[in-house]
Protein backbone atom coordinates (compact mmCIF):
# COMPACT_ATOMS: atom_id res chain seq x y z
CA UNK A 1 0.00 0.00 0.00
CA UNK A 2 1.27 3.86 -1.14
CA UNK A 3 1.78 5.99 1.27
CA UNK A 4 -1.00 8.97 1.74
CA UNK A 5 0.84 12.36 1.27
CA UNK A 6 -0.98 15.30 1.71
CA UNK A 7 -0.22 17.61 -0.91
CA UNK A 8 -1.38 20.93 1.30
CA UNK A 9 0.72 19.72 4.42
CA UNK A 10 2.92 22.70 3.86
CA UNK A 11 0.49 25.34 3.86
CA UNK A 12 -1.24 23.39 6.88
CA UNK A 13 2.05 23.95 8.81
CA UNK A 14 2.40 27.61 7.89
CA UNK A 15 -1.23 27.94 9.21
CA UNK A 16 -0.18 26.38 12.35
CA UNK A 17 2.72 28.44 12.95
CA UNK A 18 0.87 31.56 12.12
CA UNK A 19 -1.84 30.42 14.57
CA UNK A 20 1.07 29.62 17.50
CA UNK A 21 2.40 32.98 16.83
CA UNK A 22 -0.56 35.20 17.07
CA UNK A 23 -1.34 33.03 20.56
CA UNK A 24 2.17 33.75 21.90
CA UNK A 25 1.38 37.56 21.08
CA UNK A 26 -2.23 37.16 22.78
CA UNK A 27 -0.33 35.89 25.76
CA UNK A 28 2.52 38.77 25.84
CA UNK A 29 -0.47 41.14 25.62
CA UNK A 30 -2.02 39.58 28.40
CA UNK A 31 0.74 39.92 30.22
CA UNK A 32 1.32 43.42 29.71
CA UNK A 33 -1.52 44.38 30.65
CA UNK A 34 -0.93 42.66 33.83
CA UNK A 35 2.04 44.55 34.21
CA UNK A 36 -0.03 47.77 33.45
CA UNK A 37 -2.62 46.81 36.32
CA UNK A 38 0.14 46.27 38.56
CA UNK A 39 1.41 49.66 37.87
CA UNK A 40 -2.06 51.01 38.17
CA UNK A 41 -2.73 49.65 41.73
CA UNK A 42 0.64 50.55 42.72
CA UNK A 43 -0.43 53.96 41.78
CA UNK A 44 -3.46 54.01 43.54
CA UNK A 45 -1.86 52.87 46.73
CA UNK A 46 0.93 55.69 45.99
CA UNK A 47 -1.91 58.22 46.12
CA UNK A 48 -3.62 57.15 49.01
CA UNK A 49 -0.19 57.07 50.98
CA UNK A 50 0.27 60.72 49.65
CA UNK A 51 -3.18 61.70 50.44
CA UNK A 52 -2.85 60.07 54.04
CA UNK A 53 0.74 61.91 55.15
CA UNK A 54 -1.02 65.06 55.53
CA UNK A 55 -4.57 63.91 57.20
CA UNK A 56 -2.52 62.79 60.46
CA UNK A 57 -1.42 66.26 61.15
CA UNK A 58 -3.02 69.52 62.59
CA UNK A 59 -0.89 71.75 61.22
CA UNK A 60 -0.02 72.23 57.33
CA UNK A 61 1.69 74.52 55.54
CA UNK A 62 0.37 76.04 52.68
CA UNK A 63 3.56 75.05 50.21
CA UNK A 64 3.14 71.50 51.52
CA UNK A 65 -0.26 71.64 50.54
CA UNK A 66 0.33 72.96 46.74
CA UNK A 67 3.18 70.41 46.63
CA UNK A 68 0.54 67.48 47.75
CA UNK A 69 -1.95 68.93 45.13
CA UNK A 70 1.00 69.03 42.22
CA UNK A 71 1.41 65.59 43.35
CA UNK A 72 -1.71 64.68 43.09
CA UNK A 73 -2.03 66.34 39.79
CA UNK A 74 1.23 63.91 38.64
CA UNK A 75 -0.49 60.93 40.19
CA UNK A 76 -3.41 61.33 38.06
CA UNK A 77 -1.47 62.17 34.65
CA UNK A 78 0.19 58.86 35.21
CA UNK A 79 -2.62 57.32 35.75
CA UNK A 80 -4.86 58.85 32.91
CA UNK A 81 -1.65 57.11 30.79
CA UNK A 82 -1.59 53.93 32.36
CA UNK A 83 -5.09 53.17 31.83
CA UNK A 84 -4.59 54.50 28.11
CA UNK A 85 -2.26 52.29 27.51
CA UNK A 86 -4.66 49.23 29.09
CA UNK A 87 -7.15 50.39 26.76
CA UNK A 88 -4.71 50.64 23.85
CA UNK A 89 -3.73 46.66 24.85
CA UNK A 90 -7.12 45.49 24.89
CA UNK A 91 -7.51 46.75 21.01
CA UNK A 92 -4.77 45.35 19.89
CA UNK A 93 -6.00 42.18 21.93
CA UNK A 94 -9.17 42.01 19.95
CA UNK A 95 -7.93 42.35 16.82
CA UNK A 96 -5.59 39.41 17.31
CA UNK A 97 -8.14 37.45 19.00
CA UNK A 98 -10.24 37.89 15.59
CA UNK A 99 -6.91 36.77 14.01
CA UNK A 100 -6.90 34.27 16.03
CA UNK A 101 -10.30 33.13 15.16
CA UNK A 102 -9.68 32.92 11.14
CA UNK A 103 -6.39 31.65 11.63
CA UNK A 104 -8.49 28.88 13.51
CA UNK A 105 -11.09 28.61 11.08
CA UNK A 106 -8.91 28.42 8.11
CA UNK A 107 -6.37 25.55 10.06
CA UNK A 108 -9.78 23.60 10.68
CA UNK A 109 -10.55 24.24 7.18
CA UNK A 110 -7.35 22.56 5.84
CA UNK A 111 -7.59 19.59 8.47
CA UNK A 112 -11.14 18.58 7.33
CA UNK A 113 -9.41 18.75 3.64
CA UNK A 114 -6.98 16.46 4.58
CA UNK A 115 -9.43 14.05 5.97
CA UNK A 116 -11.21 14.20 3.09
CA UNK A 117 -8.35 13.51 0.95
CA UNK A 118 -7.67 10.47 3.12
CA UNK A 119 -10.57 9.13 2.94
CA UNK A 120 -10.30 9.48 -0.95
CA UNK A 121 -6.75 7.90 -0.97
CA UNK A 122 -7.95 4.91 1.16
CA UNK A 123 -10.86 4.43 -1.36
CA UNK A 124 -8.37 4.86 -4.05
CA UNK A 125 -5.93 2.48 -2.75
CA UNK A 126 -8.96 -0.56 -1.83
CA UNK A 127 -9.67 -0.48 -5.37
CA UNK A 128 -6.11 -1.14 -6.33
CA UNK A 129 -5.96 -3.77 -3.80
CA UNK A 130 -9.09 -4.97 -4.90
CA UNK A 131 -8.49 -5.47 -8.39
CA UNK A 132 -4.73 -7.04 -7.02
CA UNK A 133 -6.68 -9.91 -5.36
CA UNK A 134 -9.21 -10.22 -7.93
CA UNK A 135 -6.40 -10.65 -10.77
CA UNK A 136 -4.75 -13.14 -8.38
CA UNK A 137 -7.84 -15.00 -8.08
CA UNK A 138 -8.86 -14.88 -11.92
CA UNK A 139 -4.72 -16.22 -12.58
CA UNK A 140 -4.88 -19.22 -9.99
CA UNK A 141 -8.48 -20.68 -11.08
CA UNK A 142 -7.40 -19.90 -14.65
CA UNK A 143 -4.12 -22.48 -13.65
CA UNK A 144 -6.79 -25.04 -11.75
CA UNK A 145 -8.93 -25.45 -14.50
Amino acid sequence: MAKFRYKFESIKKIKETFEKKIQKEISLIDLEIEKQNGLLESLAEEKNKSRNSLSGRSFIKISELQFQGEVQNLLGLREKKILSEIANLRKIKETRMLELEQKTKEHKIFETLEEKHYEDFLLVQNQIEQKEIDEIASKKFAREA
